[in-house]
């Protein structure tokens, strides 16, 4: 019987949904995706979005985002937002994030927040505290860390680190390790290395890989590559750069070439470079340089440098120098001291 009943309710839903109610196409766009048919419940979405039902608008974005439409998705999340949203904010506010307009991305999580929206808050309290704006974002972060959501209580504490309230920051870090966020034991360990306390740092950080947090396993092969334990910390840095993780194939690199397996450490670096890692560009560089090779040297560090990287310039400099190309080098030297006095 309540299956039958069910048919009923459908096969009235949607003669109100053919019948222009908005209410009724909102519901059958939620029906078909719950059933998987996803190009009806996107056309029931677009319906009722087109019709004025808000929470239509989100749905119907996110369906497009999923496709990979993203364009029209944006402009479906941007609609939602107008319309007061907070989802719709919250996603546009996401898009505009990945796209690299942080001021626009900064707006509409600010929006969403004051609607309410918990991620929002966490978010725009992120952003905030990027861009140096610690105490405005405090007050966003505290909101979601009270909340539960354990990356804004990360980025509280650093907050507070930031400011010198280190005791309370490290509450707020293991209070996101208790809740399951292992990022903030790379928090926890970092501290614990600033305040000399070097079995501390490996505790936390052996904590954040043994479940499989990529840079605490990195952080943790870095202690004991420091500390001369150099198979134990290859095998970490194995472990992470399986993970996809650049530092890890940067650092398994540098072990190679201290072994003198300059092969295998090219091999690591480039694998590094293919996934970001531009010390990895410069550590090709000098590699090149090594064998005699220039050019190729020259052509690694210039991809550094091109990406903003301080050593990438300086290297770049340095050969360009030699070959006699004074003017360039004292152009990237120039760029190389702006960089560093930005930090």
């Amino acid at each position: 019987m309540p299956g039958r009943l069910k048919k009923v309710d459908e096969f009235f839903q949607r003669k109100a949904a053919e019948g222009g109610n908005v209410v009724a196409m909102a519901r059958m766009g939620a029906a078909m995706r719950e059933r998987g048919e996803l190009p009806e419940a996107e056309s029931w979405y677009r319906k009722a979005a087109m019709g004025g039902d808000r929470v239509s608008m989100t749905a119907l974005a996110h369906l497009l985002a999923d496709r990979g439409a993203h364009e029209e998705a944006e402009r479906w999340y941007h609609e939602a937002a107008l319309a007061g949203e907070p989802h719709g904010m919250q996603y546009l506010a996401k898009s505009y994030e990945r796209r690299g307009k942080r001021d626009d991305a900064r707006h509409w999580y600010g929006e969403a927040a004051r609607a309410g929206d918990l991620p929002s808050m966490a978010a725009v309290g992120r952003l905030l505290r990027e861009d140096g704006s610690g105490e405005e974002a405090e007050s966003w972060l505290r909101q979601a860390a009270e909340a539960g959501f354990t990356g804004a209580m990360i980025d509280l504490g650093i907050v507070l680190r930031d400011r010198g309230q280190a005791a309370e920051a490290a509450r707020w870090w293991r209070s996101a390790v208790q809740a399951g966020d292992l990022a903030a034991t790379c928090q926890l360990g970092r501290q614990a290395e600033r305040l000399g306390r070097p079995s501390d740092a490996e505790s936390w950080y052996r904590e954040g890989a043994a479940g499989g947090h990529s840079e605490a396993i990195v952080r943790l092969g870095l202690l004991l590559h420091r500390r001369g334990d150099l198979e134990e910390a290859e095998r970490w840095y194995l472990d992470a750069a399986e993970l996809g993780d650049p530092a890890a194939m940067t650092n398994l690199g540098v072990l190679a070439r201290n072994r003198g397996d300059e092969g295998e450490a090219a091999a690591w670096y480039r694998k590094a470079a293919e996934h970001g890692s531009v010390p990895a560009l410069t550590n090709l560089g000098h590699l090149a340089e090594h064998r005699e090779d220039l050019t190729a040297a020259e052509q690694w560090f210039r991809r550094a440098a091109e990406t903003g990287d301080i050593q990438g310039m300086l290297s770049l400099a340095r050969m360009l120098r030699v070959r006699g190309a004074a003017h360039e080098a004292e152009l990237w030297l120039a760029r190389a001291e702006t960089s560093q006095d930005q930090f």
